[in-house]
């Protein structure tokens, strides 16, 4: 009776090894969306300052660094200069998107212009981009991966030198 028992659990137990195998194989890269680290950051549809319609999955492949903004927050304005340098010179390995919230796209235009910045604006006039990443305080930053997982979070104003530590560039 005993070595029934025994060869049952086994069994069972084996069973169980192969589902978790199989569960684990099946879900590989496929991370929940969602706005924590780990997490595969949800898609949106913007428009930019040329009217033209941006979604992030269009940066697939891709770094992203996601920033969250607006012209009358002064921690934004004073990150904008690193924000435009990254860009300039690393916009080729990181996507550099600048989200600007509840802002008209003649506000966010002049700004951008006034400041001779050259930035990738998107324009979330409905605040809805911005809710749906749980944004509480400007400026925020997520930075994606190649597969659009956030792999950084962050809050308030960034140096340049923590820009790059975040992307993982090297200067």
């Amino acid at each position: 009776m005993q070595k029934k028992i025994s060869v049952f659990l086994i069994t069972a137990l084996l069973i169980a090894g192969f589902s978790l195998i199989n569960l684990q194989q099946s879900t590989a890269g496929a991370a929940e969306v969602g706005t924590e680290i780990g997490m595969k950051a949800p898609d949106f549809s913007l428009t930019n300052l040329n009217d033209q319609k941006v979604n992030l999955s269009d940066y697939r492949g891709q770094k992203v660094f996601l920033n969250f903004w607006a012209s009358w927050c002064p921690p934004c304005r004073a990150e904008m200069p690193d924000l435009e340098k990254l860009n300039q010179k690393y916009g080729a390995e990181v996507a550099v998107l600048a989200v600007n919230i509840g802002e008209s796209k003649s506000t966010a235009a002049n700004f951008i212009m006034e400041n001779k910045l050259n930035l990738p604006v998107l324009l979330d006039i409905d605040k809805k981009t911005a809710q749906n990443y749980l944004v509480r305080a400007i400026p925020t930053t997520y930075i994606l991966n190649e597969d659009g997982i956030i792999v950084e979070k962050t809050f308030g104003v960034l140096s340049y030198q923590s820009m790059l530590k975040l992307t993982g560039i090297e200067e």
